[in-house]
């Protein structure tokens, strides 16, 4: 499973699963939902009431302070995989022969989100590489990997959506002229 480079520098310490449920348990700090915030103390500053031996148990908070002890990370709170768990239902529930129509009433999503999901679904088995199908559906990489049950390329980044540019408004020729009698006109 490939996760996002800030939490898998956790994840490399302490499991994959270990480290998505400490990124889940972390609150959001700052101004923004997004970002969580975790000191992790060198060996010798971690006791047992530390907060981060309450997350994972001693053993799994010792091994994070002597990995990166003394060091400030804020790992992404990986809200693609509950997004990707929820899209596998969507599978589920068309294997069960249901509608789009009738899933997206059923786990109140937009039908349009559930098209979507199931276009990726079909472009996959048409073959199609991971990065063709999340342009066109337009869900992020790690959420169709994980969704999908596949791997990724490396270099998977959410999809940034730039609005189409507005058109010029017509301009309008304001320069003064003259007529024929020498009298200044506009054009």
């Amino acid at each position: 499973m490939r996760l996002p480079r800030s939490v898998q520098e956790i994840a490399d310490v302490i499991g994959a699963w270990k480290a998505l449920r400490l990124v889940r348990e972390l609150p959001p700090c700052g101004k923004r939902d997004r970002r969580r915030n975790l000191y992790i103390p060198k060996p010798h500053n971690l006791t047992e009431d530390h907060r981060l031996v309450q997350l994972l148990g001693w053993d799994d908070a010792m091994a994070m302070a002597e990995a990166l002890g003394g060091d400030r990370v804020q790992p992404a709170p990986c809200k693609y995989l509950e997004r990707a768990v929820q899209n596998r239902r969507i599978f589920e529930l068309q294997d069960l022969a249901y509608t789009n129509n009738e899933i997206s009433g059923l786990l109140n999503l937009s039908e349009k989100w559930v098209d979507m999901v199931s276009d990726a679904r079909r472009l996959h088995a048409q073959g199609e590489p991971v990065e063709v199908i999340s342009m066109a559906v337009g869900i992020n990489q790690l959420t169709l990997g994980y969704m999908l049950g596949i791997d990724v390329p490396e270099p998977a980044e959410p999809i940034k959506r730039r609005p189409r540019p507005r058109p010029h408004p017509p301009q309008l020729n304001l320069a003064l002229g003259t007529n024929a009698s020498g009298e200044e006109e506009c054009t």
